[in-house]
């Protein structure tokens, strides 16, 4: 998946201007890059308007100070080709149109251990904004901010991520990444098909605590993995047992990853479509950059 343009969202944290710099350095060195900086004042109520400066005189004085600053941001990321964007209005849907006007590859948005700026609270932007997306959005932390040379897939079903295997694709191409698909077998689920299988087998019963020693499902991630582009000798793969998100960062810190790709499933109604509760945690305590990429059911 080739990276050519990139929107970056810009709320002058020190995450966001973070994420600009990693992506121009690290992840798509020679993209086009577009940073937007989303105007959104909340208009004051009708009792205490007249205490407050007219709405235009206060946009153009933000809108000023904010071009200066972008421009100041885009000097420092060395890139050739930066585009400066300054919208007003709600931050997701500027984004979102944004992307699709200038046709964005990626959409990329910084946050840090408070989530403040512009993803304040993950269920409200950051939540809407990887929902509402219909192009794959990059959540970066600043706590591992480096070259991919590790990436961690987690798997549901293999069939319902050929986005995700693709992006992850691209990246062991480009960057010589190792890639490691995942999957987890939630804990009840493990704990009643091994009980049957002791019962059926005589066998002890199997500790689901532990990492589960499946050949056959790891042998179909691997070659899942394989066939979606990945050279073999970068591509592993394992299945374990618990709670997926839980079992996900810990790989995640366990492997020494440094960018998990992530596939989303929406209902056919973006508005409408629930943000998976794993992608979720993974998003919200995840150490290093995460990509969430929208699969072709969640764009029909």
């Amino acid at each position: 998946m080739k990276v050519e343009r990139v929107v970056v969202g810009i709320d002058f944290s020190p995450s966001s201007v973070d994420a600009a710099s990693w992506v121009a350095r690290y992840y798509a060195s020679g993209a086009e890059l577009v940073l937007v900086h989303v105007i959104s004042i909340p208009k004051p109520p009708p009792i205490v308007r007249s205490k407050f400066a007219r709405r235009d005189l206060l946009i153009d004085t933000v809108r000023e100070g904010a071009e200066k600053r972008l421009r100041e941001i885009s000097l420092s990321l060395g890139a050739d080709r930066v585009w400066l964007e300054i919208r007003e209005g709600e931050p997701v849907e500027c984004i979102t149109a944004l992307a699709k006007d200038f046709s964005a590859d990626l959409v990329v948005a910084g946050a840090h251990g408070e989530r403040a700026g512009l993803l304040e609270g993950l269920g409200s932007t950051a939540d809407h904004l990887v929902r509402a997306s219909t192009r794959p959005v990059m959540l970066v932390t600043g706590q591992r901010l480096t070259t991919p040379r590790h990436v961690l897939v987690p798997l549901d079903k293999l069939e319902h991520a050929p986005g995700a295997l693709s992006w992850a694709s691209s990246l062991s191409q480009r960057f010589g990444a190792r890639v490691t698909a995942m999957h987890v077998v939630t804990g009840g689920v493990a704990s009643g098909a091994l009980a049957a299988l002791a019962v059926v087998s005589g066998a002890p019963r199997v500790d689901v605590g532990t990492p589960l020693s499946v050949a056959e499902g790891s042998d179909r991630l691997l070659e899942g993995a394989v066939a979606a582009g990945i050279p073999r000798e970068q591509a592993s793969s394992e299945v374990v047992a618990g709670d997926p998100t839980r079992e996900i960062l810990t790989a995640a810190k366990r492997l020494d990853i440094d960018l998990i790709v992530m596939a989303r499933r929406g209902t056919g109604n973006l508005r409408r479509a629930v943000l998976g509760s794993v992608v979720e945690g993974v998003l919200r305590d995840a150490s290093c950059p995460v990509l969430v990429v929208p699969e072709p059911s969640a764009s029909s």
